[in-house]
């Protein structure tokens, strides 16, 4: 654990990668004890008394790979919030917490494919991302409900990409993709 806003041990730290398509992002990620993943990302982060960040992502000890393969470290980056795809969590010893909403509804678990924007400034005939994983939809609701909520960023699990970004591998336990990226989202009648 990492020292919090005022010096306490009061922070959640995890490892992350964070794709725009142009350019994929490497880092750790820091956000408030009391927030998951998912939720500092739609929530934003406080990073001091004074100041949220709710418009972008601040990594630690970032590494920058483009479409070229070129890599650039940074000891801190901003990434714009708008910019971004998903961000998909390394896999670490600690595990996120079950995905629950407050106040805590049933959720379950249905398995989708989704194809989300991948366009390159300098390519005009890349494919989109395919990621296949599970959302979870309240027990009564639909997949369009979960969709058209207010979040910015709906969490997926067990997740499989096609044609994933250079250096970062194709399958993530838990991944956390921008709505406003989403091309098409499908339920999957059969299990892979």
């Amino acid at each position: 654990m990492a020292e919090g806003i005022n010096g306490s041990l009061s922070d959640n730290r995890c490892e992350v990668i964070v794709c725009t398509g142009e350019i994929v992002f490497t880092g750790v990620f820091q956000f408030n004890f009391e927030q998951r993943l998912i939720d500092a990302l739609n929530e934003g982060v406080r990073v001091s008394p004074q100041v949220k960040l709710k418009d972008f992502v601040k990594l630690q000890d970032a590494c920058m790979t483009g479409i070229d393969h070129s890599r650039k470290e940074y000891p801190v980056i901003y990434i714009a919030r708008h910019n971004i795809i998903f961000v998909a969590q390394v896999i670490s010893q600690k595990r996120e917490r079950p995905l629950t909403t407050y106040p805590f509804r049933p959720k379950t678990s249905t398995d989708v494919t989704i194809f989300a924007a991948q366009i390159y400034a300098a390519q005009s005939n890349v494919k989109p991302y395919q990621l296949r994983g599970e959302i979870y939809v309240d027990s009564w609701g639909q997949i369009a409900d979960t969709l058209e909520g207010s979040p910015q960023f709906v969490p997926l699990t067990n997740v499989t990409i096609e044609q994933a970004p250079p250096h970062v591998g194709n399958r993530f336990d838990f991944m956390a993709i921008n709505k406003q990226r989403i091309i098409s989202i499908c339920e999957n009648l059969e299990r892979p």
